[in-house]
Order: structure tokens, then sequence, then C-alpha cells
């Protein structure tokens, strides 16, 4: 944009009669108008009315029009030079730091916090620059600017009073050894930690301190387990990532807020939620193709859980010599009775065979071998779930072991429990 033109009174004459004339002629002139000294206020009222921005600010502005500013003008100079759409370059404000104060609002949100830290090393930064700067150090999500910001003697007690309740210890300690901090304003946090982190604190205490200020306190009421399903549901959509961390661990996180956070994209989150013993089945089910590490691990998966891990293996072995596999099922009390059949398929002729292709001219180390393999048959026998029919085909095994753990089955009918323990008592 050019800059506006150079005027004299001559200048003027023509629009003072028909001040309204004004309205016909070029920014340019307007512009030139508006910055004139001597512009009388019946030609700004026109301009202050312009449709152009710019000429109504600059009318606006005039002196004949607002009047002389004696005090507080810095204010009005920040506040205009804020609400103007100036652009943003950050790489000339950063070099301004160097060698002059330069206000807060000409650095963006991407500018690194070393670089805010080092207009607060400016002896000629004003005090409302500064007050800024530091207020934005404070938000920063990295410990070392909001512990600068904490130890800074010129830190105002509003900023402290946020600190205060800082998640970081050292942070919380600077601000209780800040000689600006108030020691009522430590005592207020430090009871209201002891009150949010007491498992006997009712649920409606624990509600109110939900929704404090401070980071540290919301901390530990999402932490209690006292704390109620309604309460840890609103923490559960806090903006700190520690506390709806806190959330998904608490023991007593109900179902409905687990599924809650577990449409949550951080893995740290969706694999608490995973371990979660209030976990639903339906939740279980979504966490599937992303966490099954993690659900291989819980003691007491349904059955719908287990039968995805059955049906997801990708190999032709039978499922006995699957060894993942064949623990996940043999260790879940869930497991489903035909399962349970597909691990006691084992065909004792064929693994006999392959351990005889191996050492054909000693038939006492097939014999021990067919028996490490087969092993397991025992656990098949003990698990809750097996089927009666199971345990009559288990008992033909020629793993002893094996025999036993069906005779001592409380599903095995007497009549068959008694051959068994009959054939081991004779050697058989």
């Amino acid at each position: 944009m050019e800059l506006p033109k150079l005027l004299n009174s001559y200048d003027l004459e023509p629009f003072l009669a028909n001040p309204s004339q004004l309205t016909e002629e070029t920014r340019e002139l307007q512009l030139a108008i508006a910055n004139y000294p001597d512009t009388p206020t019946n030609l700004l009222e026109i301009l202050v009315n312009s449709s152009d921005p710019l000429v109504a600010e600059a009318a606006s502005h005039h002196v004949n029009w607002a009047g002389e500013i004696t005090e507080n003008w810095h204010y009005l100079a920040d506040t205009t030079l804020q609400t103007k759409e100036l652009g943003q370059n950050d790489r000339l404000a950063v070099e301004l730091l160097k060698i002059a104060p330069v206000p807060d609002y000409f650095l963006s949100e991407f500018v690194p916090a070393s670089y805010l830290s080092l207009a607060l090393k400016n002896p000629h930064l004003p005090l409302r620059y500064r007050l800024k700067y530091l207020e934005r150090l404070a938000q920063e999500p990295d410990l070392e600017p909001r512990l600068e910001v904490a130890e800074c003697r010129e830190t105002p007690v509003p900023i402290l009073e946020i600190l205060a309740g800082d998640l970081e210890l050292p942070i919380r300690m600077a601000v209780k050894s800040n000689p600006t901090t108030v020691p009522e304003l430590i005592e207020l946090v430090e009871e209201q930690l002891a009150v949010a982190k007491d498992w006997n604190t009712d649920s409606e205490q624990l509600a109110t301190l939900g929704e404090s200020r401070w980071d540290l306190i919301r901390l530990a009421v999402a932490q209690n387990p006292a704390t109620s399903g309604e309460t840890l549901m609103q923490l559960a959509g806090d903006g700190v990532f520690k506390i709806k961390f806190a959330v998904a661990k608490n023991p007593q996180t109900p179902g409905n807020v687990l599924a809650v956070l577990a449409e949550h994209s951080a893995t740290e989150i969706n694999s608490a939620v995973a371990r979660h013993p209030n976990a639903t089945e339906e939740i279980l089910h979504q966490l599937f193709p992303t966490k099954k590490d993690i659900l291989r691990r819980r003691k007491n998966l349904p059955a719908s859980i287990l039968e995805r891990f059955f049906r997801g293996t990708a190999t032709d072995e039978p499922i006995w010599k699957q060894d993942d596999l064949r623990y996940l099922l043999l260790e879940q009390p869930n497991t489903p009775s035909w399962m349970l059949a597909e691990l006691a398929n084992v065909d004792i002729e064929v693994v006999r065979a392959e351990n005889e292709a191996l050492r054909p001219d000693d038939p006492e180390i097939v014999k021990t071998w067919v028996r490490d393999e087969i092993w397991f048959l025992a656990d098949v026998a003990e698990h809750p779930q097996v089927s009666v029919e199971t345990l009559q085909r288990l008992s033909d095994c020629p793993h002893p072991e094996v025999q036993l753990a069906v005779a001592q089955n409380c599903r095995t009918p007497e009549l068959l429990r008694n051959q068994i323990l009959l054939r081991l008592a004779l050697g058989d």
C-alpha cells in the first residue's frame, strides 16, 4: 500500500463546504486527510464512518477527533497493534528481541520458549511486556520454562497461584520458596491435596475438588478409588494427559468411563483400558485388533475374545502344537469346552510314529518323548470347562498323570473314575 500523500491546508478547502464529497475520493486521498494534523472534525466525522477499515481507524485516532491522550497511551497502542492484522514474522521478531523490547503479541505460539526467556533478560523490557512473557512461559508444557517463572521474583501472585498446584514437584517447591508467594496459598494447596488423596473423603467433596483449577488436585481426585463414576467421567475429558491417564488406571473406574477412554488416540491410555478389570466385553472387542498382547495377559477373558484368538491362528498346525495359543486357552477359566476338545484331539499313534522315526532303536526314549509332548493333556483334564466327552476320551491316554487328572475331575463319571484308579494302582 502506498504511503498517504503530503497535504496542505489548501487541499482541504474543496471539502469544507461539502464534507460528504470526501466519500467519492480515492482511498489514498482519504488516508492523507485522516492523517493530516489540521483536519477539522466535520471531515473526520465522514472518514470515521468510512467502509474502508484503514481510513476509519486512521480518522478515529486523530487528535482532533479522539482528543489528546496524556495517560496510559501505551495501553492504547498495545490494544491497537494486537487487533490489527499485522501478519506474522517470527524470525524478524526473534532477531529484534536481541536488541529491543518486543511485545509478546508479535511472537506466535510457535516461537520456542527459549526465545521468550531471552526477552526477559532485556533490562529495558517494560513491566507490562515482562508480565505477558511470564504468563506465556507459565503455560509451556516443558518443565524448565515453568520453573523459570516459579523462581522469578517479578512473577505476579495470580501466576504463582496457578503454578502452586503444578504437577511437577520442583515447580511447586520453587513457588513455595518464592518471596512473593503468600504462605496461605501453600497451606490451601496442601490441605486440598490431603483431602483429595484421602480414600475416606466423601464423593461430594471429591466432586468439588475435581473441578479445582490446580492440576495437582484434579490428578489426586482422578487417582482416588473413592471418586464417583460421574466425577471420573468429567475428569476423563480433562485437558491434562496425566489426569486422563490416572482415570484409566483408577481401579474403580466404571465401564462407561473406560469406553470413552478407549477411543483416545494415546497408546498409554487405551493400553491402560485394555488392562483394566472393569473393561467390558465390548471394549475388549474394540481394542482387540491393536491390543492382543495386552489382552493375552488378562486373567479372565470372555469366551468371545478367546474365540477370536482361536479363529485368528494363521497356521495349518494342529491347535495343540501352537504353544502360545495352547498356553492361553489352558490358563483362561472361560475357555469353551469345544476348544478344549480341539486341544485334546491328539493322535497318540502319530506322535509315537514321529518320535520313533527319530530314535527307532530306543523305545524307552521314544516313550519319554511322547509323554513330554502330551503332558498338557493333564491341564485339559483339570480345566473347569472340560466336557464329560473329552474326559472319557482322555481316560485312555498313555500318560499316567493325564489319567490321574481325569480321575480327580468331579465331572468324571464314578464308574470311569474307579476304572482309572484301579488301572493306575495295578500299574497298567
